[in-house]
């Protein structure tokens, strides 16, 4: 029994040392670039750009978003179990509006956009239909 909790507080003591690392090299990069604001802005774009070339499909815009939406949740959980006494949640709402505000607002044009194009593609086929005869809705032959 002692080998199994001594074990477990291996485990957790080297789980919270990757944490304290993590947060250490985060303040590293904070103090270089300037901003904690500015930097959540541009590596929610940088990994939000760097999904949509890894996955290359039509719609790769929301699977984007949920990428760097579950990337700033862990950074937050990080940033809770490594500075749990000044944790706050104003500071959290703040850090996930600033990650996801502009991946967000790309999806949801692109996603606007293709439904207006959707609108507007059955309009056109709608209207450019083959034009049926009066008399016995058999398709007039036109050359």
């Amino acid at each position: 029994m002692s080998g199994y909790a001594s074990s477990t507080y291996v485990w957790q003591s080297g789980a919270m040392e990757i944490v304290y690392l993590y947060k250490s090299l985060i303040d590293q990069i904070v103090a270089l670039a300037g901003s904690a604001a500015l930097l959540h802005v541009h590596v929610g774009m940088a990994i939000y750009l760097a999904t949509l070339m890894v996955v290359r499909q039509r719609r790769g815009g929301v699977v984007a978003l949920q990428v760097v939406f579950a990337a700033e949740l862990g950074n937050e959980l990080m940033d809770w179990l490594a500075a749990s006494p000044q944790w706050s949640w104003s500071d959290t709402i703040s850090d996930v509006v600033l990650t996801l505000m502009w991946p967000a607002g790309i999806t949801a044009i692109n996603a606007w956009r293709r439904h207006r194009w959707r609108k507007t593609v059955a309009a056109t086929v709608r209207t450019t239909a083959i034009p049926v005869a009066a008399s016995g809705g058999v398709p007039i032959a036109t050359t």
